[in-house]
């Protein structure tokens, strides 16, 4: 079953498009019929639905915003324009804004328009899927490298905007290798996962984890009003990975270098704020790791080469 919103103000194009779908013998679709943009919106609020059938000249909106309305809320959702203008220009345009096909109604047969939904389904996963394999470490599931960024920089403008500060951490395993090296790239994998759902269990939903590759990870604290709160999480995570992992019948024991630095007071651009992290995460290896340095610029310098170890 497959359950479409159709918004259309025009009773005889919706009972031709409801006939056409019926025609469909190879799924059954179930149609909910609403005859203004408000309406839709409001029943795309309130339930779920597999796509969406959308006429361009409603009673309350007309052409490409109604588009971007639609898309706007809510995106997840693949969206097929039914016009009655035949119209290339347009049609593109529609696709850019975010619909996956433009129909003109009442023409072609009902595997037309049923291909159409099914189709337009397909692509929105299909991208969806790239989009999270583009965003997202294929191994762990935590944000990538390059979502890092654009969340750092977004956290960095949230905390000049609400003058709050934001922790950014550094993380790099420590004895990694070995594990690689004496139990083999599969075992280190699942400790890759393993300490990925640890370090999650650290930090709130507002922050952010990401795998930057291999062995090292960064989170990004929101909010951190005190040095102690980000000392706190700090502490978390070490006593979180020095804990032992058992993995396929090892029992493994890694642990964790952390360096920290805090924006704004460490008021510089992304690079350079990952930057002063990384060294004052080989600070706090080089004092035997499992335990975490902030950078002296951060504003906390006092606290540099902290250790729980």
């Amino acid at each position: 079953m497959i359950t479409v919103l159709l918004i259309e103000d025009n009773d005889v194009d919706a009972r031709l498009t409801q006939d056409l779908l019926a025609e469909w013998s190879v799924e059954e679709f179930e149609i909910t019929h609403v005859k203004t943009l408000t309406e839709g919106l409001n029943r795309l609020g309130r339930s779920r639905f597999d796509a969406i059938l959308l006429d361009l000249s409603l009673p309350d909106a007309f052409g490409l915003p109604t588009v971007r309305q639609v898309h706007a809320t809510n995106s997840s959702i693949p969206l097929v324009v039914l016009s009655g203008v035949s119209d290339q220009t347009l049609a593109l345009q529609a696709v850019q804004q975010g619909a996956q096909d433009y129909l003109v109604k009442g023409q072609g047969h009902p595997e037309l328009l049923a291909r159409a939904v099914r189709y337009a389904i397909e692509r929105k996963r299909t991208e969806e899927r790239l989009t999270y394999l583009a965003q997202y470490d294929h191994l762990t599931g935590l944000v990538n490298r390059s979502l890092f960024r654009d969340r750092l920089v977004q956290a960095m403008a949230r905390s000049k905007r609400i003058q709050q500060p934001i922790g950014l951490m550094l993380l790099d395993l420590d004895r990694f290798k070995a594990v690689n090296d004496t139990l083999g790239h599969d075992i280190g994998d699942e400790l890759l996962k393993t300490v990925s759902e640890r370090l999650k269990s650290c930090v709130r939903e507002v922050d952010t984890v990401a795998r930057m590759g291999g062995d090292e990870f960064t989170i990004i604290l929101e909010g951190v009003a005190t040095e102690a709160a980000i000392v706190i999480v700090a502490k978390r995570i070490v006593e979180a990975l020095s804990a032992g992992f058992d993995l396929k019948g090892h029992t493994v024991t890694v642990g964790v270098s952390i360096g920290i630095t805090v924006f704004p007071h460490d008021d510089q651009g992304v690079d350079e704020l990952l930057k002063h992290a990384d060294a004052a995460m080989y600070r706090a290896k080089q004092q035997g790791g499992s335990g975490f340095s902030f950078h002296e610029a951060s504003g906390y310098a006092a606290s540099a080469a902290v250790s729980t170890s």
